[in-house]
C-alpha cells in the first residue's frame, strides 16, 4: 500500500473487479483507457509482468479508479503505465497526478525501473498536462495507434525516466 496526501494506491483484489466492470462500462471512460482492461477469468493479462492498484481516497476509503505497471520488464527496466479515474466527480481534483506519483516512485524505488511509458489519446488534453506535470514528456505521435469504436484514434507516446537516468542523460 502507497500512501500520498490525498490518495491511496492498494493492490487490486479479485473482489475489486466488479467495480472496475462497472466503470469500464462507461463508454466515455472506455475510450480512453486502452488495452489494459481487467478480464472475469484471469484478472490482469499476466500477474508475472503486471502491478495494478485500485486508488482510494486517502479520507473515507472510497475507490475512485485504478492504475498500473503493464508488461514490465525487469531486464530492460521497463513497463508501460496506465490509469483510469472511474469516478467522474473526480476529474480534475489532482488526484490523478497525485496516484501516478506514487506509482512512479513505487517503480522506480522499489522496482528498480528505469523507464516508464505511457500511451495517451492526442485529443486527451487533460490527460497529456497531467502526465506532463509529473514528469512525462512525449516521445513520438502515432496516427492511429489505436482502433477505437470502428475508427482510428491518433495516439501520442510518453516517457518518463528515473530521477538517477535523468542525471545520466544530462551528462
Amino acid at each position: 500500500m502507497f500512501s500520498g496526501e490525498r490518495v491511496v494506491l492498494q493492490p487490486l483484489a479479485g473482489n475489486d473487479h466488479p467495480l472496475l466492470r462497472r466503470w469500464l462500462a462507461d463508454r466515455e471512460l472506455r475510450k480512453y483507457a486502452g488495452r489494459w482492461r481487467p478480464s472475469p477469468r484471469s484478472g490482469w493479462r499476466d500477474p508475472r509482468r503486471d502491478e495494478a492498484f485500485l486508488i482510494l481516497l486517502r479520507v473515507g476509503n472510497r475507490p475512485i479508479g485504478f492504475c498500473g505497471l503493464f508488461g514490465i520488464s525487469f531486464d530492460e527496466g521497463t513497463a508501460e503505465l496506465g490509469i483510469v479515474l472511474g469516478e467522474r466527480d473526480c476529474w480534475g481534483q489532482g488526484y490523478g497526478p497525485e496516484a501516478v506519483r506514487l506509482l512512479l516512485d513505487h517503480a522506480y524505488r522499489n522496482r528498480g525501473l528505469r523507464q516508464i511509458s505511457l500511451c495517451v489519446h492526442a485529443t486527451n488534453r487533460r490527460a497529456i498536462r497531467a502526465y506532463e506535470k509529473v514528469g512525462f514528456v512525449p516521445e513520438c505521435r502515432l496516427r492511429i495507434g489505436r482502433w477505437l469504436f470502428g475508427r482510428g484514434v491518433e495516439m501520442i507516446v510518453m516517457s518518463s525516466v528515473a530521477p538517477a537516468e535523468q542525471k545520466e542523460i544530462r551528462r
